[in-house]
């Protein structure tokens, strides 16, 4: 009983080391990080602050943000240049 829960201890350990090692985020760039809050900005500068109607855009532009805090720089820049396009403002480029 005891040689069968010290197996399983082992087992579940390895599997929590062996998992940890596949959710390690990418490296974190301040260039493209710059760029993700430069796009927010824009948005946040344009963006009617009354609306009548709820258009979602800013809890897109929310969540591209995460993604961008989260090292998905590549996402999250790509769904903010959407958004802009979208409300035709300018894109700078990177």
């Amino acid at each position: 009983m005891v040689v069968r829960l010290a197996s399983r201890l082992a087992a579940t350990a390895a599997f929590i080391i062996g998992a940890s090692g596949c959710t390690s985020t990418p490296p974190a760039s301040p260039e493209l990080m710059a760029h993700c809050q430069k796009l927010q900005m824009l948005w946040v500068r344009y963006e009617p602050v009354l609306t009548l109607f709820h258009t979602g855009q800013k809890a897109r532009v929310e969540l591209a943000m995460m993604d961008c805090q989260a090292g998905r720089y590549e996402e999250g820049i790509r769904e903010l240049e959407k958004i802009l396009k979208h409300c035709k403002i300018p894109i700078p480029p990177r």
